[in-house]
């Protein structure tokens, strides 16, 4: 079995080269004033600011653009087709605008419907079963 050794030419090339640290002279410098390497990376790059920032003197601009976007207020509601306000139509974060596509009135029509519908096609099946479990 052979074993590695490791020669004068490899141990210099897995060595770090001191100068490609990030700022060697900083952290010389300051290790001969007493700090640590934390300390003198955070000093080398803390500049404490020349003056503090002026007051806002004047107000924030008013929207001065000429299309001002305008809040919608009505909807038009994809099944009966009528353009109802806002506060006619139930919330749908999924939506581009928030809201959904059919207004509350046309949304519980829909929902009774399916309501009905599934009672019947229930009772079918009651009595599907109850026909194929009877003996004839």
């Amino acid at each position: 079995m052979k074993t590695l050794t490791s020669s004068p030419a490899s141990d210099s090339a897995q060595r770090l080269d001191q100068s490609l640290l990030p700022f060697p002279s900083y952290l010389e410098d300051d290790r001969e004033h007493g700090l640590s390497a934390d300390q003198a990376t955070a000093a080398a790059f803390y500049h404490p600011p020349s003056q503090p920032a002026p007051p806002l003197s004047t107000p924030c601009p008013v929207n001065t653009s000429p299309d001002p976007v305008i809040p919608m207020a009505t909807k038009v509601c994809v099944k009966c087709k009528q353009e109802k306000p806002l506060l006619e139509f139930h919330k749908n974060s999924r939506s581009a605008d928030g809201l959904h596509s059919y207004c509350k009135e046309c949304n519980r029509a829909q929902a009774l419907a399916h309501i009905r519908a599934e009672k019947a096609r229930k009772a079918l099946l009651r009595a599907a079963k109850k026909a194929a479990g009877k003996p004839q």
